[in-house]
């Protein structure tokens, strides 16, 4: 079983919502550790250490009419990743999650995916 702060690779999901904001619905493409995706609107997760290559990670926010300005950072270490996901709401309020990603060992046994954290608010944009 799946628990409910997590989205397998290849599945759509919700992420935390934040207080007095709607949850987040994005797509996390499956893993692949070549960057690779045609996805129209997909956001891949910079490298931490290098902004200029991608980690194997990407997602598709759905539903962007409310959340905007999708970004993503991180690492990959053969087993495991981990990194972060930032949006931002109408009104210019930007909140970002942890995730935690895992591909280790057999998909069909083992869970392939993202684990988030709850939404943090992450800075507020002036107008």
């Amino acid at each position: 079983m799946i628990p409910t702060d997590s989205i397998p690779f290849n599945g759509v999901g919700y992420l935390p919502a934040p207080s007095g904001h709607p949850a987040p619905q994005i797509y996390l493409c499956p893993y692949h550790p070549v960057f690779e995706t045609c996805s129209k609107g997909a956001v891949a997760f910079r490298d931490e250490d290098d902004a200029s290559k991608n980690t194997p990670y990407t997602f598709t926010p759905m539903k962007p009419q409310y959340w905007n300005s999708w970004t993503a950072v991180g690492w990959e270490d053969c087993e495991v990743g981990h990194g972060w996901i930032s949006a931002c709401t109408p009104d210019g309020e930007r909140f970002s999650w942890e995730v935690r990603l895992q591909h280790d060992g057999n998909p069909r046994l083992e869970f392939w995916g993202a684990r988030f954290g709850e939404a943090f608010h992450a800075l507020e944009l002036v107008k």
